[in-house]
């Protein structure tokens, strides 16, 4: 970079400047540029658990688009106060990913460094809890930018089933980025089909989360993923209270149709409650350009 980088960040809940949490509204949102980020309670649920933030870096002095990072975190409803390690999370893994594209570093290395920030933040936040009610969360990052070559990459992260989508513009074929780390996942992987019984009764069973007393890396090499973009689109980051009713990338862009910014964050919220609302539900929109 050729300037003195400038780190820019917002994130659900909004926190109050002495640290504590303003009154959270059923649904929250606010933006970063063209970032949309969006988060509901949802129409069962009493508190909302799930967090968001996003971050930009600009002030660098080039033309090139700025890169912007995102992270999505559920609370695991099974754990104690898991709002306290959703929140922290989702603010450690993008403060982490800013300060490794500041430092130069690459994409690939700002969402394991993210993941590390996050792990130990949510670990963090139950730190005086017993092992079996420590706040524990899922985690779903990515970063976009762009690399010399002009080319705009998408590289994304994830421990449990937060999940990330790749919504191109038509023709271009939308697409899940993320694998869930789940039991159901595991038996899809083994050979069962993905709407036999045993795969559903399995559906929200994570194998692999953040905070929680867990084991202090739970994710692999695997866990993070890279590809490239020469089309425009939309980047989805989305808790499992809109997937589980859209859990295919066809009918999220579907329902999602020609929308965009904060109406296109709406109609997805809008959708999930109307099909039950069963959980709470967040979504991050990220556009991007394609290839310039």
């Amino acid at each position: 970079m050729t300037g003195v980088p400038e780190l820019h960040r917002v994130a659900l809940p909004q926190a109050t400047a002495d640290g504590g949490d303003h009154a959270v509204p059923d649904r929250d949102s606010v933006q970063l540029g063209e970032i949309v980020l969006m988060s509901d309670r949802g129409l069962r649920h009493s508190i909302n658990e799930d967090a968001a933030a996003a971050g930009i870096i600009a002030g660098d002095g080039s033309d090139r688009p700025h890169p912007r990072v995102a992270v999505v975190c559920d609370g695991v409803s099974s754990s104690t106060a898991a709002r306290l390690a959703s929140s922290a999370a989702s603010r450690a893994g993008v403060d982490a990913m800013l300060a490794a594209l500041a430092a130069a570093e690459s994409p690939l290395a700002a969402v394991f460094a993210g993941l590390a920030e996050a792990a130990s933040a949510a670990e963090s936040a139950g730190a005086e809890a017993s092992p079996g009610t420590a706040p524990s969360c899922t985690y779903t990052a990515a970063v976009v930018a762009e690399n010399a070559a002009g080319t705009v990459q998408i590289t994304v992260g994830n421990v449990g089933d937060s999940r990330a989508y790749w919504l191109p513009i038509p023709p271009g074929v939308p697409r899940q980025l993320t694998v869930d780390d789940s039991v159901a996942q595991q038996l899809v992987t083994a050979g069962l089909p993905p709407d036999s019984p045993a795969v559903a009764r399995m559906a929200h069973v994570l194998s692999r989360w953040l905070g929680g007393h867990t084991e202090s890396k739970p994710w692999s090499e695997s866990s993070v993923q890279t590809i490239d973009v020469d089309d425009a689109g939309l980047l989805l980051l989305c808790t499992d209270g809109l997937w589980n009713y859209l859990p295919e990338a066809a009918d999220i862009a579907s329902v999602r149709a020609d929308a965009e910014g904060i109406d296109a964050a709406t109609v997805l919220v809008d959708h999930a409650l109307q099909a039950g609302g069963h959980d709470n539900v967040t979504v991050i929109l990220i556009p991007i350009d394609g290839q310039s």
